[in-house]
């Protein structure tokens, strides 16, 4: 039995299905399909599996995280008769984004700076910034930025004032990985006085 995926150096997500591939010179003999992390058994994927070469495996959300897991096909008649991935292979979470401002009830100056910040997990390459208000999008406040967990907004001081804005930011290669405020902002006004 010779394992040929996951062989090393993949970094699949937790929640997906990925195929456990192999080549075997028995292809009559059922076969066990382990899961090993840190070099000792973590999960049995199937203890008898027909042994065509290829196992679908629909990886479940709650296994750890970690880049010291192989995998391991056996011979369900003999044991000794087996192999593993060469390298390790990475199960990772899946990628996320969360505003964490503004995410509900701030009130902040039309013509003033405020910062827009946000946490990311697992998620590549940049983000994009839009606002929303009432559920629509209002404006893109930046198509492509850095996922450095910060901006600077200066707030035109021509927007609407309102009290039903929302920030949505989502990865720019993938726009179903996306957060918004958890509840809505308003934009006001800077007071003033008039004679």
């Amino acid at each position: 039995i010779t394992v040929t995926s996951p062989n090393g150096g993949e970094t699949w997500q937790l929640g997906t299905t990925h195929n456990i591939t192999w080549n075997s010179s028995h292809s009559s003999l059922n076969v066990k399909i382990e899961l090993y992390q840190g070099g000792s058994a973590y999960q049995t994927l199937s203890s008898s599996q027909t042994n065509d070469g290829s196992y679908s495996w629909s990886i479940p959300s709650t296994y750890n995280e970690g880049s010291d897991y192989k995998v391991r096909i056996s011979y369900v008649s003999d044991e000794n008769e087996n192999d593993e991935s060469d390298g390790n292979f990475t199960l990772a979470a899946p990628p996320s984004i969360t505003v964490t401002s503004p995410n509900g009830g701030e009130e902040w100056e039309l013509g003033s700076s405020q910062n827009i910040t946000w946490t990311s997990t697992n998620v590549t390459g940049n983000i994009k910034i839009m606002l929303y208000a009432s559920g629509n999008l209002y404006q893109t406040i930046s198509s492509s930025e850095s996922n450095d967990g910060n901006y600077s907004w200066s707030i035109p001081s021509t927007y609407n004032e309102g009290n039903n804005y929302q920030v949505r930011i989502s990865s720019v290669s993938d726009p179903t990985v996306y957060d918004e405020s958890d509840g809505n902002f308003t934009l006001a006004a800077p007071p003033s006085i008039t004679v």
